[in-house]
């Protein structure tokens, strides 16, 4: 593995930049620019395991110690999925509690609370001892990673209670990668609610511009766009502050020191998220519930064997993931398995045509999706609405079952893919320019 991150940042610092060998300063690292804009306030932190400056300090150990020479108070802690701490696996959080380390109450912004209320947005009760929300999370630059969902609600409330944003910005470890189509408006769900690629080439701060910028605020109704730029619900430019990054480009190199979330464990598996993100939808495990998650690829039919065999932890299946308590074969994945370990859906067009090849349907029959643990080992694609909903639109499943009809070869279907995704792209990059920090 020490090999393998080697040769990924080799491939990266191979483009020469100038600004790599200067050390990046998070927007964390820099109190002289955030501590006199917070003087007299009231804090509440938006924070996790990954929230920490370059020396190794949490943020939340950070702000303390800053209370007294700037003049502010911490008073509230918020919590997204995988939990304050990140022990949490996808698709849970915390429950409201204190924290036992400083005192401070948790809110937690994911799921749903004791009366079946969605936690996504703060209330006014919870906000009332707040002034302005801190935002520092540690971003992977992937639509359907769920922490600019939950940036997106806390500017909600804080818009309805006239309060304000604060963003210390980190850099994305996907660079500037903007990669598939823009989510459509139909697919809007719990991990997309934006229209912007499935790659989207933004830091945290940049995203949370382009949200004040393009007027995409809803006022708590995220089912649809309809109130995109009513002004009536949108946060002022003034409350929306970002302590940017020096010494940093969207092609400077990142080795994140804390990892995001708990199955994302490795720079490699950060690099292969996009790509093996997309498995989700199918029958073929893409390393949940191993030691290597988002690092490999299984199904239970050893004619898939490349270079490994693997057992799915079984309580996979309590969250809904195929294959648990299986062992499957297929491969384990290297920095030469994609090409400069960009953002690509050859993986998956790979894996269809060696499914169907094999004798399995490319897409489980309408009507199974609702119970598709029941059928995963008939079809290749057992979830083509949630596929939908990871990359954006249908494309994916419609292109690639008309080149199988057509029995078009594989290298074919990918670039009648991403032909398709980079022209529906294309006013997304153009309006992106607008909203760059960096370079």
């Amino acid at each position: 593995m020490r090999f393998l991150k080697i040769l990924f940042f080799a491939l990266i610092l191979s483009a020469g930049n100038s600004y790599a060998e200067q050390k990046i300063v998070l927007g964390l690292d820099q109190p002289e620019v955030y501590g006199p804009l917070l003087k007299g306030k009231r804090v509440g932190l938006m924070v996790n395991q990954s929230s920490i400056d370059s020396q190794g300090q949490h943020a939340i150990e950070k702000l303390l110690s800053l209370q007294k020479q700037y003049g502010f108070t911490v008073t509230t802690l918020f919590s997204v999925e995988h939990g304050l701490r990140g022990k949490e696996d996808a698709g849970f959080g915390d429950d409201d509690h204190l924290d036992k380390q400083t005192g401070l109450p948790i809110v937690s912004l994911y799921g749903r609370d004791k009366d079946n209320r969605s936690r996504a947005h703060p209330t006014a009760k919870q906000l009332e001892n707040v002034d302005v929300v801190i935002y520092d999370l540690q971003d992977v630059g992937v639509r359907y990673f769920t922490y600019t969902v939950s940036m997106h609600h806390v500017m909600e409330s804080l818009q309805q209670e006239k309060k304000s944003l604060m963003v210390f910005d980190r850099p994305n470890p996907l660079g500037g990668a903007v990669y598939g189509p823009l989510l459509d408006e139909q697919y809007i769900s719990g991990i997309g609610i934006h229209p912007v690629p499935m790659v989207h080439g933004l830091t945290s701060g940049e995203f949370a511009k382009m949200i004040v910028g393009e007027g995409w605020l809803t006022h708590f109704d995220d089912t649809h766009w309809k109130n995109h730029g009513d002004k009536r619900w949108q946060m002022p430019e003034s409350d929306l502050q970002v302590v940017s990054m020096k010494n940093y480009t969207h092609q400077t190199p990142y080795s994140l020191p804390v990892y995001p979330s708990p199955n994302l464990r490795s720079d490699l598996a950060i690099a292969l998220y996009p790509s093996l993100g997309v498995f989700e939808a199918t029958s073929v495990n893409s390393g949940r519930g191993s030691d290597h998650p988002f690092e490999q690829l299984g199904f239970p039919d050893k004619r898939f064997y490349v270079d490994t065999c693997y057992t799915v932890d079984p309580n996979q299946a309590k969250a809904g993931w195929p294959q648990a308590g299986k062992e499957v074969c297929g491969e384990r994945l290297n920095s030469t398995s994609i090409p400069d370990l960009k953002p690509s859906i050859t993986l998956f067009v790979d894996w269809w045509y060696q499914m169907v090849n094999a004798g399995y349907a490319p897409v489980l029959e309408e009507g199974k999706e609702a119970q598709y643990l029941k059928h995963q080992d008939e079809a290749f694609l057992i979830r083509p609405t949630w596929l939908a909903k990871v990359t954006g639109d249908r494309s994916l499943e419609t292109i690639l079952l008309e080149a199988t009809k057509q029995n078009l070869p594989k290298e074919q279907a990918i670039k009648q893919v991403e032909d398709h995704w980079a022209k529906a792209s294309e006013s997304y990059r153009a309006m992106r320019q607008n909203y760059l920090l960096y370079p």
